[in-house]
């Protein structure tokens, strides 16, 4: 189920037990957006059947808020323009070049491109694996976009975090709804988990 944060933003919570993020919604009158695609195609499916019983606007951009694996695997599913920033695409690429068969995602493993945990979601949520490949990013921005929705603006931004190089924010200011992503997340560092 949606949380609303506000009358046009929601979010759909994580669920740490299947590694999947939070994912973001903001509705304007024309348009929706949504933040993140999640780790699989499974995932972007619920997400996407949760979006359709609100009755909202249709999903038309889709913003990855940096390139690990369980924010971009679901991107195919939205059939919306996908926004990344520079370095989000370059991660974006790398990936659109993997297979997914067994003995690739083996392979992954073996050369730590890829957790084990990633290869167990995408074998278990991602069907027709051998023929799977992400689509490619159709807006690559430097620093800041902003989108109209429809009376409702969201400024999207490239930000310094400690989780990822890539990070991306979301802010919707009619709302003062900002989406983090994961640029405040945790990082490893000498094994000592830290922010």
């Amino acid at each position: 189920m949606l949380n609303k944060v506000t009358p046009t933003v929601y979010y759909l919570s994580n669920d740490d037990s299947k590694e999947r993020p939070t994912l973001g919604l903001v509705c304007g009158d024309k348009f929706s957006l949504v933040i993140d695609s999640g780790n699989s195609v499974q995932h972007a499916q619920d997400f996407l059947k949760e979006i359709e019983a609100l009755n909202v606007p249709p999903v038309k951009y889709l913003v990855v808020t940096h390139g690990h694996w369980d924010h971009i695997l679901g991107l195919n599913e939205f059939g919306a323009t996908i926004i990344v920033n520079n370095l989000t695409n370059q991660i974006l690429e790398e990936w659109q070049n993997y297979s997914f068969d067994d003995d690739s995602l083996h392979s992954y493993v073996e050369s730590n491109r890829m957790s084990s945990k990633c290869v167990e979601i995408i074998k278990n949520e991602i069907p027709f694996r051998d023929s799977f490949k992400l689509n490619a990013a159709d807006i690559i921005f430097e620093k800041s976009l902003t989108i109209d929705l429809g009376n409702k603006i969201c400024v999207v931004e490239t930000i310094t975090g400690t989780h990822s190089d890539d990070s991306t924010i979301v802010y919707v200011p009619d709302d003062k709804v900002l989406f983090l992503g994961d640029s405040a997340y945790g990082t490893t560092t000498n094994s000592l988990f830290h922010y």
